[in-house]
């Protein structure tokens, strides 16, 4: 094991936070225990309901006051009696009210959620000031079309229309959604901090009709005969749905490699055409309008619309569709998603990036030469006095310093110029009395480390695997806090010329790194003592070049003891 960066990596950890990771499932006899147990948390301690709010504001969930037998016996889906309205409250602290919010919209038995965090105005009604669509996607198909049962495993993926250029937030979360006569209990999803708190595993969401509606524009009317029902595009590789349900008009895609399109909105109908005033469930009630001219024959139904100008890309300004059942829509599991490098927007890789690259630093400089090997009598003194073993600066990689390739000995990069003093009458008090402070500005380089510890989560995806939330750092010793990466690294990453290949436990010749990670990847969890056989492979501290979130080249792999 390489131990040049040990004292460093030391002093890094120190500055990391560890997750738990919480899985736990509720056994059918313990469920009515544990959810009256989270009612009572979220009641005495989150203040779910106010004792101070009036009768009329307090939520009440008259929307879903069906009795859980009651629906099964009708022989609905599990997907379906989750339909339905939950918030969760809490205050902060500053004894400011938030609500967790959610409008859990299936189409057929895919689970679809309009999900959000509100500062109400009012308790009246819940608006979300920040929104996104989480899609519950199961393991087992079974689960969710099960009449009878009340608790299905799922992935949870989430994506926005504000942010992330509209494409998933990371690879989701795994864990199980149990329907109660209270509400939703959410179990496991690895803290993820909205379906569960940081500090627990679990958390219930109760029925609340206050909640904003996933589609607001949907209404009562009048049908039309000739349309209700469920219809499919009538065209190879593609499953686009249209259902006409009353007034209303339903459109949905789902394709394996993207986020789910769905949208909803009201129709007025006329003899052989429609107005519909329709959103997406990803754009917060932002409206769209269509105007169509239809034809209907039998199970076969035309449309064409004659004013595409706000038409989602999704649906074709002239289609034939056919009529199905409504258990003809298909059900997408986790096997079928197919999850690559550009699934994930700018966000999903690290959403604290610019961070790094935002920074001022100032150096304690203490000699500078043109090699770094005329820098190592004096790192060696600066050891021998006491100090921590830095990295050599190499000045190109600082805004403010020389462009010029110089190597500079440095007791420190510091974020304030008075810790940076501190350190510096430290460092001539030792006997370093040409030292200096000088602003080296902001971070320039293309070299980074990340940060594994163990517990992070690996995904393997379809081209490439994602490393979520790993600690990220220039590849320097400062006193700045690591920053939460989720990178990828694709089939196109490489080793750099210079990587020391040796020190990637379990190396095999020609290996890329993504075919490094995966093979160890397998080992951890199918042979954990061959993987530990050189060392937790994926433990340790890489320094690599990103791309964005992209991971392009590993130059190094350290260990710490």
């Amino acid at each position: 094991m390489k131990r040049s960066l040990a004292i460093i990596i030391i002093s890094l950890m120190s500055g990391m936070l560890f997750t738990g990771c919480g899985n736990s499932k509720s056994a059918d006899t313990g469920l009515n225990e544990k959810t009256a147990t989270l009612k009572e948390k979220t009641e005495e301690k989150e203040k779910v309901w106010d004792d101070t709010l009036s009768d009329a504001e307090k939520p009440s969930g008259e929307a879903e006051e069906k009795d859980a037998a009651e629906e099964r016996s009708a022989g609905r889906s599990l997907a379906q009696r989750m339909a339905g309205k939950y918030s969760y409250h809490c205050s902060n602290d500053d004894d400011s009210d938030e609500f967790y919010i959610m409008d859990v919209a299936p189409f057929g038995d895919n689970l679809y959620a309009f999900c959000g965090q509100v500062m109400p105005e009012s308790y009246e009604s819940l608006s979300p000031y920040s929104f996104w669509v989480s899609e519950f996607i199961p393991y087992d198909a079974d689960e969710v079309t099960s009449t009878d049962g009340d608790t299905v495993t799922v992935n949870e993926l989430r994506f926005s229309v504000m942010s992330n250029v509209g494409k998933y937030w990371d690879a989701g979360y795994r864990g199980t959604i149990t329907l109660t006569d209270d509400g939703l209990v959410f179990d496991g999803f690895d803290q993820e901090g909205f379906l569960v708190p940081d500090y627990d595993d679990s958390r219930l969401f109760l029925k609340d009709d206050r909640v904003e509606n996933a589609f607001p524009y949907l209404h009562d009317g009048n049908g039309n005969d000739e349309l209700e029902g469920l219809w499919m595009l009538d065209s190879k590789g593609d499953d686009l749905y249209i259902k006409f349900s009353g007034a209303n008009m339903y459109m949905y895609d789902k394709d394996p490699g993207s986020e789910v399109f769905y949208a909803a909105g009201g129709c007025d109908y006329n003899q052989g055409s429609f107005d519909c005033l329709a959103s997406r469930i990803d754009n917060g009630g932002m409206p769209f309008e269509l105007n169509c001219d239809y034809k209907a024959d039998g199970d076969t139904l035309t449309l064409g619309f004659t004013d595409p100008g706000d038409l989602p890309r999704e649906i074709p300004i002239n289609g034939t569709y056919k009529r199905v059942k409504d258990d003809r829509v298909h059900v997408t599991t986790m096997d079928e998603v197919e999850l690559t490098s550009d699934s994930f927007g700018m966000y999903g890789g690290s959403r604290n990036y610019d961070e790094l690259k935002r920074q001022d630093y100032y150096g304690v400089f203490v000699s500078s030469a043109r090699s770094p090997e005329g820098c190592t009598p004096t790192v060696n003194k600066l050891e021998e006095a006491g100090f921590i073993r830095e990295p050599v600066v190499y000045t190109p990689d600082f805004s403010e310093l020389n462009p010029e390739p110089y190597y500079v000995v440095t007791a420190g990069l510091f974020t304030l110029e008075s810790d940076a003093e501190e350190t510096l009458a430290k460092v001539k008090k030792a006997g370093f009395t040409d030292a200096y402070v000088k602003y080296a500005g902001t971070y320039t380089g293309d070299k980074y480390w990340y940060t594994m510890h163990g517990g992070e989560r690996i995904d393997v995806l379809k081209d490439g695997v994602m490393l979520s939330g790993v600690s990220l750092t220039i590849p320097y010793h400062t006193d700045e806090e690591p920053v939460t990466a989720y990178l990828l690294v694709t089939e196109d990453t490489v080793f750099d010329r210079s990587a020391d290949l040796e020190s990637f436990g379990n190396y095999e010749k020609g290996d890329t790194p993504y075919e490094w990670i995966v093979r160890n990847f397998k080992l951890m969890n199918d042979d954990p003592d061959q993987y530990q056989m050189y060392g937790p492979a994926l433990s340790g501290v890489f320094e690599v070049g990103l791309d964005d979130n992209k991971v392009s080249k590993y130059y190094g792999s350290y260990w710490w003891d």
